[in-house]
């Protein structure tokens, strides 16, 4: 793979890196993001972050805001297959948001970006709720893939208040350890149903919390009924399971 951007910060490598029309971005060694300018589907874990999205209609999802962007993985979905009105991203690291902005284009989906805290932006805000929230911090310097900020009851009650009253909030956890052992495995108020997605490329856990009675069936049908996804069914690209928790 060819490097096509590097730079450095706060001891941390970054670089992207282009394998045919793919970029992957890296920090310290570590993948963090991935894109490609025609293909959906990843195989990995940035697939389960948008995947929830089809727990429910388009027209529901009018408004999603995404803590933690990352390259922007799950921008082009997102567009594609939700085409929301609005789409906010908020991501720490201004590497990363370059990183978006320059190499991946996230800019041309539309897309309002802060470079901010997730957690102090979060609780500033005072505008409309969202229908869609995706919460995905990691830290750029951590090799062990856990996440930035504890999941502890502060911090969902937060999250909580962001999500409108037929939304949905999804979490991306490195591990499900990590998952069982935090207050977002007690099982929360106000939500409908719970769900944990995996992939075998990945030990990450995602956890997706739906405020109305969704089914994996019913996002089982939506993944094989949508023409974008067809490519990547029958290449057996897109792998992932689901399981309901409540």
């Amino acid at each position: 793979m060819a490097v096509v951007w590097r730079a450095g910060r706060d001891g941390v490598e970054y670089e992207v890196r282009r394998h045919g029309r793919t970029l992957r971005l890296y920090a310290n060694g570590v993948q963090h993001s991935e894109f490609h300018p025609t293909r959906l589907v990843t195989g990995s874990v940035w697939d389960l972050l948008w995947l929830p999205a089809l727990l429910t209609t388009p027209e529901s999802l009018r408004r999603v805001l995404v803590l933690g962007l990352g390259g922007g993985s799950l921008i082009p979905p997102l567009r594609k297959l939700v085409d929301p009105d609005l789409m906010v991203a908020v991501e720490l690291d201004p590497l990363h948001l370059e990183v978006a902005e320059t190499q991946f284009g996230v800019r041309a989906f539309g897309v309002e970006t802060f470079c901010a805290d997730a957690v102090k932006w979060a609780a500033a805000y005072q505008g409309p709720k969202f229908d869609l929230v995706i919460e995905d911090l990691f830290a750029p310097a951590n090799k062990q893939v856990t996440r930035a900020v504890a999941a502890d009851k502060r911090w969902l009650k937060q999250l909580d208040q962001l999500v409108s009253p037929t939304g949905i909030l999804v979490m991306n956890f490195g591990e499900w350890r990590e998952f069982s052992r935090s207050d977002a495995a007690k099982k929360p108020r106000g939500w409908a149903n719970g769900y944990r997605l995996a992939t075998p490329d990945c030990h990450n856990a995602v956890i997706v919390w739906t405020r109305q009675s969704t089914s994996s069936n019913a996002l089982r049908r939506r993944v094989q009924a949508e023409p974008a996804l067809a490519d990547a069914l029958s290449l057996e690209e897109l792998r992932y399971t689901i399981r309901k928790l409540f």
